[in-house]
């Protein structure tokens, strides 16, 4: 479950004039896309009701918590107490709990979006594009082409499908495959990913940053500037046990690093996870609605994510605070073949272990 409000507060009420007045505040500011997840704006609506209304008048409380619900909220569950038998009456709303609409992916056995279908003016989804920021793709040297000074292509020519030879219904069948893992920035200079991904020497690949889906329809960007191409240098940190490497690029990043946090310390009933990275070599996927299935091993734990090869490398963050908990480095069998062409299995567990994933504090501290 996901909570973006939790506000306590007790009304008096006033005249119904006084009453409608802070109603069409309140519907004005959840109308403006105003979000009520920070001390600041659940002070704020808490001082519009408060201010505008007095004594003897009660608030249409299903009026609010409609107009609450009409911000693609899935649902709405709510304690409210209501002592309307007395002349001062009373409502006490607390533990206010909104739930996010879920986003789909292509199918229902799997999660993965792109980014463009994330919407900014809602919070956890503008939390989780801003991440992507700091999220690139590992290609080797050879697949990217300078055109001018500044511009660079990348040379990616064969489909997910073609590659595979897939089912023609396997999700994302058309779209272009590039790269070879996921690293994602943990220092000024550095990135972290698996140490499975570099079979020959770090100074054969390149990071790109914005390997994505521009519109829909499958359009994605090949065209990059200079300054969204980074190159490994040298080893900074190598755990081959934890299957974890640390890499200096030859610069600074313009970019956000990355914040991280002991997964132990997260409640068992907040578990929620998702991932970011680069499934089978495919644009920017955004893996959501999965949590933690197993987690009693000092070293890694096992999700529900929806991983594919491509995903080795990619930070796995917990929902509630965006920070990265671990690093993706194994899973299930991403295809099978059905005697015609290849498709994408699901298992659920028990009957299958779940994606492995490095716990990012064993390698970080």
């Amino acid at each position: 479950m996901r909570f973006i409000l939790f506000f306590f507060f007790i009304l008096s009420f006033a005249s119904a004039q006084e009453a409608d007045s802070a109603m069409v505040k309140v519907e004005k500011m959840i109308d403006d896309k105003i979000i009520f997840d920070s001390k600041m704006n659940q002070k704020m609506l808490e001082k519009i009701i408060l201010d505008a209304l007095k004594k003897d008048q009660k608030v249409n409380q299903n009026m609010l918590l409609e107009m609450l619900k009409r911000k693609e909220l899935e649902s709405i569950e709510s304690i409210i107490e209501d002592d309307s038998e007395t002349s001062d009456a009373r409502i006490i709303i607390s533990d206010l709990e909104l739930k996010i609409t879920r986003l789909s992916g292509p199918s229902q056995f799997d999660s993965r979006i792109e980014l463009l279908q994330l919407d900014p003016m809602v919070n956890w989804q503008f939390e989780i594009l801003q991440k992507s920021e700091s999220v690139g793709i590992i290609i080797e040297k050879e697949n990217l082409s300078q055109l001018a000074k500044d511009t660079y292509f990348l040379n990616a020519s064969h489909s997910l499908g073609s590659i595979y030879n897939l089912c023609n219904d396997v999700p994302f069948y058309n779209q272009t495959v590039a790269g070879i893992g996921t690293a994602f920035i943990v220092s000024k200079n550095t990135m972290l990913t698996a140490n499975h991904v570099f079979e020959r020497p770090i100074t054969d690949y390149i990071v790109l940053f914005g390997y994505k889906l521009v519109v829909a329809n499958d359009v994605v960007n090949y065209y990059f500037n200079v300054d969204d191409i980074y190159y490994p240098k040298t080893v900074s940190k190598k755990e081959e046990e934890l299957d974890l490497i640390e890499f200096k690029v030859d610069r600074d990043f313009n970019r956000p690093i990355l914040e991280w946090e002991n997964v132990s310390k997260i409640p068992s009933n907040e578990n929620e996870v998702y991932m970011i990275g680069h499934p089978t070599g495919l644009p920017t996927k955004v893996a959501l609605n999965a949590s933690i299935k197993e987690n009693t091993n000092p070293f890694y734990f096992y999700t529900s994510l929806d991983s594919f090869q491509g995903n080795s490398g990619s930070p796995v963050f917990n929902f509630y605070t965006h920070k990265v908990i671990g690093v993706l480095v194994s899973g299930e069998v991403d295809y099978v073949y059905n005697g015609n062409c290849y498709y994408s299995p699901s298992c659920k567990i028990p009957f299958c272990k779940g994606e492995k994933v490095i716990r990012i504090e064993k390698f970080m501290e």
